[in-house]
């Protein structure tokens, strides 16, 4: 019974907290492609990136691949899988990728709000502490 009151928790947090989060952020970016496409410049620069999704179980990936994928401007190229001392990574187009810390940094903060809804904040926190610990 324990297992069933943890998944419906999940499934919860998933629905109050990053369903609003991740539809806030369709808006923003829906907003922002639509303001470039409608402007005699663009100011779009593809870069591509790569993200590490150690440790994240299966419906994790999932949920943060289909999430950047259905944003606008943001595209999952690929998933790597963990080789040796690599972790599994994932691989980002982005279509304003000219400050590429940016473009991580938002992708990071997705990461960490899949996170909180699917572990809670303390699991969270944790995990995204140990990233930060293993990146150069």
């Amino acid at each position: 019974m324990t297992r069933l009151r943890a998944s419906v928790a999940t499934t919860l947090r998933v629905l109050l907290l990053f369903g609003p989060w991740l539809a806030w952020q369709l808006v923003v970016s829906t907003l922002a492609l639509a303001r470039d496409v409608g402007t005699p410049r663009s100011t779009q620069r593809p870069r591509i990136v790569a993200l590490s999704v150690a440790g994240l179980t299966e419906l994790e990936v999932a949920l943060l691949t289909s999430s950047i994928t259905i944003t606008p401007g943001t595209l999952v190229l690929g998933i790597a899988p963990e080789r040796g001392h690599d972790p599994a990574t994932i691989y980002v187009q982005g279509l304003f990728g000219e400050d590429e810390r940016a473009l991580v940094e938002g992708l990071e903060e997705m990461r960490h709000r899949v996170l909180l809804a699917t572990r809670g904040r303390a699991e969270a926190r944790a995990h995204t502490d140990e990233l930060l610990r293993e990146t150069p």
